[in-house]
């Protein structure tokens, strides 16, 4: 019987019958991920509901008992209110509180319904999203230690291994390829190719980090087999977010593969990296066509007025100057929920959703306060899973916060489904770096 199997085994074993139907949710859901939207979230929301059914939830009280808002640290049977050092107070929770930066992230889509210019079905669907955030505790309060954390994030590259077979099997032709609007590519189960390319990046340093902590050469080889074949999937998509967050994070996934820092060889495995993507055709033609279109319309970016033809020619220009407007006009606490797309509409406009970026989305709807939500969000995140980056829960963390980060610059993922749910899964494991099983 497989060493895996054994270890599984004994893992239920040792846990509560509760505990191990939510283990095998969280599990699934992670599985899930590449197929779509709707069964992870179903996944999840019957993790919930096990979660309130069986009593764990009441596991938040003690949460917040572990991590309170700062003056209520302070013993006052003890200390007078003069001797309390506020200043260090607050330092501490921006830095190590991880449930106020999510109580206030997931609050501002609900506040700012309440300045909206308008209610649309926009508004009330990124306000409604926010729900994903309460899942965050379901992992949280989960009794996660390190071989439930492998098996967690073992189903994560399951599912993508499964997934990426299919999407090869779409390109030797012997399926035909989903292709959601104008785009073109391989995704196999999925249609999401943005979200898709996310999961695969995070994968391929989940896979990287195997490699580095395995013992054997059979593992070894296993898991960069993995890395290649993901790296693969990915050439064969056609979006180009994907190419970036994984040309920016190959250094990371290259100092695990080398299991130190030595810069010549952490050069050449990003070359043999890069090389490995060039041989796919789909790749080649995605940043030919880019080129070609930004030198035919580089007077076009910069005319005005933003025309119906010009915005159809570069729409990505028109989603950022947009979102800059209405942050000038709107500075502080922004356009509400749903305004971004109100006011894009205006004055002949056509509207638009949101501004395809975390940065400019948070910025145009909520203003400085949301561009403080997002980036202590972020910070909070980055800093506890970089501290525990040896472990398998803190480097899980660490590649979905960055994968997160650095595609969000050019993709709206904190109210896509797929990502703000994986988003927030993750950030929940920020609980499971506090816990003693984990040392």
């Amino acid at each position: 019987m497989p060493q895996f199997i054994i270890d599984l085994k004994t893992l239920y074993k040792d846990m509560d019958k509760p505990d191990r139907i939510l283990l095998t949710l969280v599990a699934l859901t992670f599985f899930s991920f590449p197929i779509g939207t709707a069964p992870p979230l179903i996944l999840i929301i019957t993790a919930f509901i096990v979660f309130i059914v069986s009593g764990k939830f009441l596991g938040i009280r003690k949460l917040w008992q572990e991590h309170p808002i700062c003056p209520l640290v302070i013993d006052l049977t003890d200390k007078s209110e003069r001797e309390i050092d506020w200043k260090s107070c607050v330092l501490r929770n921006l830095s190590d509180n991880w449930i106020l930066p999510l109580l206030l992230f997931l609050s501002l889509p609900w506040i700012g319904l309440i300045y909206a210019p308008e209610i649309s079905d926009v508004s009330m669907d990124y306000a409604r999203k926010t729900h994903y955030w309460l899942y965050a505790f379901v992992i949280a309060l989960l009794p996660l230690d390190k071989r439930a954390m492998a098996f967690v994030v073992k189903a994560f590259l399951a599912g993508l291994f499964v997934n990426s077979i299919f999407a090869f099997i779409q390109f030797a032709g012997f399926a035909p390829p989903p292709a959601p609007s104008s785009i073109q590519g391989y995704f196999g189960f999925g249609v999401i190719y943005s979200a898709l390319s996310m999961y695969l990046v995070s994968a391929i340093m989940m896979a990287s980090f195997f490699f580095k902590s395995a013992q054997t050469k059979e593992i070894k080889a296993f898991n960069l087999m993995l890395i290649f074949i993901f790296l693969f999937h990915i050439s064969i998509m056609d979006g180009r977010n994907g190419y970036v967050t994984f040309f920016i994070l190959s250094p990371l996934i290259a100092i695990n593969v080398i299991g130190r820092f030595e810069w010549k060889k952490m050069v050449l495995i990003c070359i043999v990296f890069l090389l490995a993507m060039s041989f796919s055709p789909v790749l080649k033609n995605r940043i030919k066509t880019t080129f070609i279109n930004l030198r035919a319309n580089q007077q076009v970016i910069l005319e005005q007025p933003w025309t119906t033809k010009i915005i159809d020619i570069v729409p990505r220009f028109y989603l950022l100057r947009s979102a800059l407007d209405i942050f000038v006009k709107h500075p502080v606490i922004g356009a509400g929920t749903g305004g971004y797309r109100y006011y894009t509409g205006q004055e002949g406009g056509i509207p638009q959703s949101h501004p395809h970026s975390n940065i400019l989305y948070m910025g145009a709807s909520f203003g400085i306060v949301g561009l403080f939500s997002y980036l202590w969000l972020c910070w909070v995140m980055f800093k506890k899973s970089w501290q525990h980056r040896d472990e398998i829960q803190g480097y899980f963390a660490l590649s979905i916060l960055l994968v997160i980060f650095i595609s969000g610059f050019f993709n709206s993922q904190i109210i896509d489904s797929g990502p703000a749910l994986f988003f927030a899964l993750g950030y929940g494991l920020l609980n499971q770096m506090n816990s003693q099983q984990l040392t």
